[in-house]
């Protein structure tokens, strides 16, 4: 079953080609026999005047039926050019805008790449800005290094002085010793 309607198909393809072909070439063929009928007519001495006049004119209607058919197949034809030219036309338009429009969704595209680098940076910043608010302010700090500066200069000076005490505790010390392994060398002598 599914083998036959290919078949018919194609039968009727052809039996509407060769349709389109009759209809095509009916006014043309119909001018010939018109024009052989008028030939005959007047080439043929048992015709009279009338009936060669009629065939004249037979002749000539279908003339101008097939001129009008020509005329009407010249509009048509310029008509089918002027839509393609059109259909051209606007396919190139159409064409211009898809390229325009692919054009500009690549800027989005790069724009928005852009933005969100931007905004990544953004919170970025936000981050560090929060870390650095919850430091102590430079004033604040500057103020506490002096303080400690201070403190250190003052603990400097203090190990200063006492270093130098201790030098002079040492100096006692080491002549009071002296002194007394002097006394005690003498007072062995005296014994």
């Amino acid at each position: 079953e599914m083998d036959a309607m290919p078949m018919l198909e194609e039968k009727s393809t052809d039996e509407v080609v060769q349709t389109r072909f009759i209809v095509q070439h009916l006014p043309l063929s119909n001018l010939f026999k018109r024009f052989q009928l008028l030939s005959k007519h007047l080439t043929d001495s048992k015709s009279d005047t009338e009936e060669c006049e009629k065939a004249y004119h037979i002749f000539l209607r279908e003339l101008a039926t097939y001129k009008l058919n020509l005329s009407k197949a010249a509009v048509a034809l310029n008509t089918v050019d002027r839509e393609t030219e059109m259909c051209e036309s606007s396919r190139k338009e159409i064409e211009g805008k898809i390229e325009a429009t692919r054009k500009e969704l690549t800027a989005l595209k790069d724009e928005l790449t852009e933005e969100q680098t931007q905004r990544s940076h953004r919170e970025e910043y936000v981050a560090l800005a929060k870390l650095i608010n919850q430091l102590p302010t430079r004033k604040d700090t500057k103020g506490k290094i002096d303080a400690v500066e201070k403190e250190l200069g003052a603990l400097l000076k203090e190990q200063e002085s006492i270093e130098t005490e201790m030098t002079e505790k040492r100096k006692q010390f080491a002549l009071f010793f002296h002194s007394l392994s002097k006394l005690q060398e003498s007072f062995e002598k005296a014994k």
